[in-house]
């Protein structure tokens, strides 16, 4: 246990360091610092002692196990305390000065197009360099303004990336915490204002882009003259970790199969280039710390490339590390590299423990450091498989024991192809990669020779299509419950699980013992069924409004199951919710296309039973042929009863225009988009008690002192 502790302390360093962020966000998202001074009392109080005690058994010659482990762990504890406090207050600084107030009124708004958005039937503008104006009074804004408009807004389409442009609108102040949590992707893209058109849009001058996109867009052009174009955008995806380009099937077949991690920049697209720039320097007759100089040079403008995502700046720093251990001719130690790597990654942006990216890439690490070994040797030696299928096994299957528990919080799924699909992959992609990288630089520095990207090109059409064999086969892509508390006994249990925990097997076992029996229990308790014991109606954050009814009599309704685009989050909410059974969907948006829903609703029966399913009129025939589910038209004015709930569909002109459930403790209205005479109609038949959702935000104007639900 000592030796744990005194070999390795970059790792409990970086822990603290997390855990201080942490606990700070809660804290601020609660509006109370009470746990973060408390757990930091603890720690200050317990490393007082520590020192106490040490100095004291220092005096008097006392000897013990204790003693012991406070002499060689004392600067570690020490540490854990200043990297507590550090994670803290560098978390507190990040989220404390990122909101800048402005006033919410009309200003003319000057900028330069950073990024482009496009969703369901919004766009997103995302503005660098904003100045605004106002009494003639010139003001420039930090950060970043995201307008946002419509598809009807016709004045605002032809914008493209690097154009000034000016209009008149409204700047709103956007905040770090909202609904007592943290916003972490606006703080990560330093979006710091929303802005909203008005009138008087202008062009002013276009093309202003960074040096960053001239060389990107640079590479894309070279790449689309000598490439397919679905090849060139896979191969600009790979090269930069830039899914924008993806098609939204080829996207989804490589998540499906598993190896999606290719086209995120990461350990192993850096371990490629680094292996490559080795490769190149043997031949160049130059002292070491010039070789490291190159290598450091070239990845930190790799990074840049890559707008310094988590996992590529991670994977850079090990690297570097690793490196300069070998040019130095001292002994690596990647646990503490990869402890070093998030000391520095936190301490430059501390709120990255939140990125899923960030979590994956190191949990990734961490399972392939701790399991690669045994688990090779046993597939090599035990099981007589070639080492290099044995590695290419054993990688894939201790990166998802590493990262498990992420996929199934942020993602709900597991690819139970990864394993076949990474094996077959992986040596083809590395092969791709290099020729790629390789090509791609000699086709920028000598265009003459942009032909020799054809070799990438024909390799990379194998990468392209091998993921998508795994689409159509069956349990492709597993539905996952999140672990939630049920992580930190998992990762527990791989730590002491692994052969770098130094403990006596008769206290290793019975430990491990016991947080597997804490795994299998809440692992039961995790999957069964939740009963509900109250009425409840609770929104999905989707474009397409749709809505969960619980009732105290554990009935389960869903309104409207999205788009498309929606369907992770509802699928995601569904199972978050630990519902297995759904008595009833309402189907009436006739905004979205009725095929679009079915489809969701067919994803929806990978995880939990829909008994029934109301379709309004003019979205019916879609539903007809509906395998698994009774599909019905919703009547016209007549009552829907289902396990004792009433429910109401009010019609106007044979057109509905609301959903009302008679619940046991509140009414609950589901509103339609309408005009004002529908309005009326809807408002004489309920009571100003009835809690209302209307699908249109504007139609909240209409029921002014009824309680509302957003």
């Amino acid at each position: 246990m000592i030796r744990i502790f005194a070999r390795r302390p970059l790792i409990f360093w970086a822990l603290s360091l997390c855990l201080g962020v942490f606990v700070i966000v809660k804290g601020l998202e609660k509006d109370s610092l009470l746990a973060f001074c408390i757990l930091l009392l603890i720690i200050t109080l317990f490393t007082i002692f520590s020192i106490l005690i040490y100095t004291i058994s220092f005096k008097t010659k006392i000897y013990s196990k204790f003693l012991n482990f406070i002499s060689v762990n004392r600067l570690l504890i020490l540490g854990c305390l200043v990297m507590y406090v550090i994670g803290g207050l560098f978390a507190f600084n990040k989220i404390n000065y990122f909101t800048t107030n402005v006033e919410n009124q009309s200003y003319k708004i000057v900028g330069i197009v950073n990024e482009l958005d496009n969703y369901y039937s919004s766009n997103n503008v995302y503005l660098r360099d904003v100045v605004i104006t106002y009494d003639n009074d010139n003001i420039k804004l930090k950060g970043i303004v995201c307008l946002t408009y419509y598809e009807d807004d016709t004045a605002l389409t032809g914008i493209s990336v690097g154009d000034k442009i000016s209009f008149t609108g409204l700047i709103e102040s956007n905040y770090a915490i909202k609904n007592e949590s943290l916003d972490y992707y606006s703080i990560k893209d330093n979006v710091r204002y929303y802005a909203e058109y008005q009138e008087d849009f202008t062009i002013i001058e276009k093309g202003l882009i960074s040096a960053n996109d001239v060389i990107r867009f640079k590479v894309l052009d070279t790449l689309l003259q000598e490439m397919p174009s679905t090849i060139a955008y896979l191969s600009y995806s790979i090269l930069f970790g830039d899914d924008s380009y993806l098609s939204d099937f080829t996207y989804e077949s490589f998540k499906i199969s598993g190896v999606a991690h290719i086209v995120a920049v990461s350990g192993m697209n850096v371990v490629i280039i680094v292996t490559l720039l080795l490769f190149v320097m043997r031949f160049l007759k130059s002292k070491k710390w010039l070789k490291f100089l190159i290598i450091t040079l070239v990845l930190v403008g790799y990074c840049y490339l890559c707008d310094f995502t988590p996992s590529v700046v991670r994977a850079t720093i090990m690297a570097l590390v690793v490196l300069s251990a070998k040019f130095v001719g001292r002994q690596n130690d990647i646990m503490s590299s990869l402890g070093l790597s998030c000391i520095l990654i936190c301490c430059i942006w501390p709120l990255s423990i939140f990125d899923v990216g960030f979590l994956m890439s190191f949990a990734s690490v961490l399972g392939i450091v701790l399991f690669f070994t045994p688990f090779n040797n046993f597939l090599n030696k035990k099981c007589k498989i070639p080492n290099f299928l044995s590695s290419s096994i054993s990688v894939t299957v201790v990166a998802q024991i590493g990262i498990y528990p992420i996929m199934a919080s942020y993602f709900n799924s597991f690819s139970l192809y990864s394993i076949p699909a990474n094996v077959v992959i992986v040596p083809i992609f590395s092969l791709a990669y290099i020729l790629l990288f390789a090509t791609t630089i000699i086709s920028l520095i000598l265009p003459f020779l942009s032909f020799t990207l054809f070799l990438p090109s024909v390799v990379m059409s194998f990468v392209n299509w091998f993921p998508s064999v795994f689409v159509n086969l069956p349990f492709a892509n597993l539905y996952v419950f999140e672990l939630g508390v049920l992580s930190i006994f998992y990762y527990a249990f791989l730590l002491f699980s692994s052969s770098f925990i130094f403990l006596n097997d008769k206290i290793k076992i019975p430990i491990n013992i016991v947080l597997t029996t804490a795994i299998i229990t809440f692992f039961v308790l995790d999957i069964l069924p939740k009963k509900f014991t109250k009425d409840e109606v609770k929104t999905f954050d989707t474009s397409a409004s749709s809505v969960l009814v619980t009732t105290e009599s554990n009935s389960k309704f869903m309104i409207g199951v999205g788009n498309s685009y929606d369907l992770n989050k509802v699928v995601e909410s569904v199972q978050r919710n630990r519902i297995y059974n759904l008595d009833a969907i309402f189907l009436v948006n006739y905004k979205i296309d009725a095929y679009n829903q079915r489809t969701n609703i067919e994803a929806l029966q990978e995880v939990c039973k829909v008994k029934s399913v109301y379709v309004a009129d003019n979205l019916f025939n879609a539903f007809e042929t509906i395998s698994d589910t009774n599909a019905m038209k919703i009547p016209n004015n007549n009552l829907i009863t289902i396990n004792e709930t009433n429910i109401y569909p009010l019609f106007v002109n044979n057109q509905m225009v609301a959903l009302v459930f008679d619940l046991n403790e509140f009414d609950f209205a589901y509103v339609l988009d309408i005009n004002e005479t529908q309005s009326y109609f809807v408002k004489t038949m309920l009571n100003e008690e009835v809690n209302v959702y209307c699908i249109d935000k504007n139609d909240y104007e209409y029921f002014v002192g009824y309680p509302q639900i957003t």
